[in-house]
């Protein structure tokens, strides 16, 4: 009877433990945020099997029929990237980086990702041999915005008096607009990849304040300023950013407000709101609440809380006789 040589590969997949039981906002290699780049790593048993000349070949699925070419995903398709011979064999590359996309968390809504690794080699010399292994992979969606201060205040003066206006008569009245106020913040976003649109809500204003203008920049100087629409108390970008954000980066903002004929004679608390939506096709991805609540923020949930202080009140001493009387 002829003897059976048993030829095994032993693929350990390092530094994952809980594989298939990672909750749905927990971010990791299976569940990775868009964005961030991940490394996927397995050992083989050496000896036999030499794993610095072994053949490692590396891909991502979507077919369920793991060695059919269909539904094999390109690197730098708009799904991944890939960090590393992709997709073809390569010596001794036990390990590669992956990082994965908005688009990818979409497509993954509706079917997950494999990602393969094939090992080929000789075993000690007797014969070649090849094994196989796969993950599941399922992106999340963990898009989070930070508002904070920019220029290491949240307190504003008061705007000076801009115009200050008599109109004559028997019964004058003054006309006083008490200019503008420019307020500024600095968003963080992160775990994103490609394009996303900003909006911003400015709570708190007297009726009568108006936002007459609203920008962002991506450098804190201002050197090119992007616009916004502004309907009332809300400014919503004419056009997305389209960096790719590393969470390092940084959207400046800048609110001005004009405070027309309000006063502001008592210190005005204000709180600026920041929001964001990442458009994949006809899918919108909305930003998430926290690191480990990945359920949509609401509307403007992230806001930093500013304040106008008051200006001086003046009154008049009796004796002398009322002011001119103000119009409005």
């Amino acid at each position: 009877m002829k003897k059976q040589v048993l030829l095994l590969i032993l693929l350990v997949i390092s530094g994952l433990t809980t594989a298939y039981a990672q909750s749905s906002c927990t971010q990791g290699p299976l569940a990775p945020a868009a964005g961030s780049p991940y490394t996927y790593t397995v050992t083989v048993n050496n000896p036999p099997f030499n794993g610095t000349t072994g053949q490692y070949t590396w891909y991502v699925t979507t077919n369920v029929d793991l060695l059919n070419a269909t539904g094999v995903v390109p690197n730098n398709g708009g799904e991944i990237i890939a960090s590393g011979t992709y997709n073809a064999p390569a010596a001794g590359q036990n390990s590669i980086q992956i990082t994965w996309t908005a688009q990818a968390i979409v497509n993954g809504m509706t079917n997950p990702y494999y990602l393969v690794i094939k090992f080929a080699g000789n075993n000690g010399g007797f014969c070649d041999a090849m094994n196989m292994k796969v993950w599941q992979v399922k992106p999340i969606n963990k898009f989070l915005l930070a508002i904070n201060v920019y220029n290491g205040t949240d307190k504003y003066c008061a705007a000076p008096v801009s115009s200050a206006t008599v109109t004559p008569g028997a019964t004058p009245t003054v006309n006083y607009q008490y200019g503008v106020n420019t307020l500024y913040a600095r968003v963080t976003p992160k775990n994103y990849t490609g394009n996303w649109v900003p909006s911003f809500k400015i709570d708190g204003m007297d009726p009568v304040q108006t936002l007459s203008s609203v920008s962002w920049s991506t450098d804190s100087l201002f050197t090119t300023s992007h616009s916004t629409t502004i309907a009332g108390n809300i400014a919503t970008s004419t056009d997305p950013h389209s960096a790719m954000f590393d969470g390092s980066a940084k959207l400046y903002l800048k609110i001005d407000v004009d405070n027309h004929y309000f006063e502001t004679l008592a210190d005005l608390a204000l709180a600026i709101g920041v929001d964001g939506v990442i458009n994949v096709g006809a899918t919108t991805l909305n930003d998430v609440k926290s690191e480990t609540d990945c359920t949509d923020e609401v509307p403007f949930g992230k806001s930093l809380p500013v304040i106008i202080k008051a200006r001086p009140t003046v009154t008049p001493d009796p004796a002398t006789g009322p002011f001119i009387t103000k119009n409005p």
